[in-house]
């Protein structure tokens, strides 16, 4: 525990790999003074959910996982000094058990230029945490229990949350499958920049009451998705979102504030745009009211299956490619999907099993599952809108979030 102590007060970035996981304190100790940290754990009976949980909520941490026992490692870096040895991220780990550690110093051990490409790798091939995954293994942990045997609970574990497992040294052992390799992409987009980024946008608007009458005391969410868009549309038009540099969280703070103020203040909040905020509440409210079940699903003719799709912006917004106005946009939707599959499509992707960021990803990429006309910000605006956990994300809103400084792949 002394090592995270003393590097804790001038400590700017770690990367934390335990395979155990059982105490916050040493991560605290670096995220409360303002440490970036980067944690590999391994889901286990000895990784409790809640210290998962308390991770995830920490701005400053990204966390990652693996459910195979195959990863051992134990390799702790912070700056320009490093602790390799036998200790878990525990409290028997750093307090009680007789562990052996050795501690390397960048400017004077040569072997610690070799430890952050090895923890890049493990990182690299870990899986992203996100909250359905969390939900999953906290029900997992609650069927399973606490068994003596690890290959039990891994066996048990692996049918709620799926297989990682860590490369070996092995030829050939980091390969990943292809879906795999692109839902870990997907996950780390939304679950590891975007999701936080809305977070803290919303968490700023919330903290200073910085919102417009006719939003007050509605869905918070609808407020943020029309003041990204606003600041996209007046204060980064064109390619400006791509010449803003990126910022650390207090120059992001302020950037953020000085946009909300104009946003409080601004006359016209359409602004070029496509709605007014009284028809988006309406919009919002009609797609999550027709959407809500299979059974609601199921009733809608074609007439009321795109009249209440036109309420995410990036599908309204594929009226840029098409000509005609909205009966235009209309007419090309339906020849391009049955209605058929429109339904099927949507009830999987918003009533089907296993995790949301999967379908999700079946309606991107598979070609069993996804419509013409309703790509990634469709999709994934679709599933904000209906999904507690996740905020509505579009092109538009992406390229605001970078414009304010969050490092985002718009």
């Amino acid at each position: 525990m002394d090592f995270f102590e003393l590097t804790a007060p001038s400590a700017t970035s770690a990367m934390l790999a335990s395979p155990f996981f059982s105490t916050y304190e040493p991560i605290e100790k670096l995220t409360r003074r303002g440490c970036q940290v980067k944690l590999i754990v391994r889901l286990c009976s000895v990784t409790p959910p809640a210290v998962v949980a308390k991770a995830m909520a920490d701005p400053l941490v990204t966390l990652r996982y693996y459910t195979s026992r195959g990863f051992h490692a134990k390799l702790y870096i912070v700056d320009d000094r490093a602790m390799v040895g036998s200790a878990n991220l525990t409290n028997a780990g750093l307090m009680t058990n007789r562990e052996v550690s050795i501690v390397l110093h960048r400017d004077r051990d040569a072997a610690f230029e070799e430890l952050p490409a090895l923890f890049e790798t493990f990182w690299n091939h870990a899986g992203a945490m996100t909250s359905e995954i969390l939900a999953a293994y906290q029900a997992a942990y609650r069927l399973i229990g606490n068994p003596k045997e690890e290959a039990e609970f891994e066996s048990h574990l692996t049918k709620h949350v799926g297989k990682v497992d860590p490369p070996s040294a092995k030829a050939g052992s980091e390969v990943m499958s292809k879906r795999r390799s692109f839902l870990e992409q997907l996950r780390r987009k939304y679950d590891e920049r975007v999701i936080p980024a809305f977070r803290e946008v919303k968490d700023i608007m919330l903290e200073t009451g910085l919102r417009r009458p006719e939003f007050a005391g509605g869905d918070v969410e609808i407020e943020l998705n029309r003041f990204l868009g606003w600041t996209r549309l007046i204060h980064a038009p064109g390619d400006a979102w791509k010449e803003s540099s990126l910022a650390e969280r207090p120059a992001r703070r302020e950037r953020t504030l000085n946009y909300l103020q104009d946003w409080v203040h601004v006359g016209d909040t359409r602004a070029g745009d496509m709605y007014y905020a009284e028809e988006e509440l309406g919009n919002i409210a009609r797609l999550r009211e027709g959407f809500t079940s299979v059974t609601s699903i199921e009733a809608m003719d074609y007439d009321e299956m795109f009249d209440t799709l036109c309420g995410c912006h990036a599908f309204y917004d594929m009226l840029r490619f098409v000509s005609g106005g909205l009966p235009g946009l209309k007419a090309d939707f339906a020849q391009r999907n049955t209605l058929t599959d429109i339904k099927e499509t949507l009830i999987y992707l918003l009533h089907g099993d296993g995790l949301m960021l999967e379908r999700a990803y079946d309606c991107i990429f598979d070609e069993k599952w996804r419509l013409g006309r309703f790509g990634e910000n469709c999709v994934m605006e679709l599933v904000g809108w209906m999904t507690p956990d996740r905020p509505p994300v579009n092109g538009r809103t992406l390229k605001a979030l970078r414009f304010l400084g969050h490092d985002i792949p718009a």
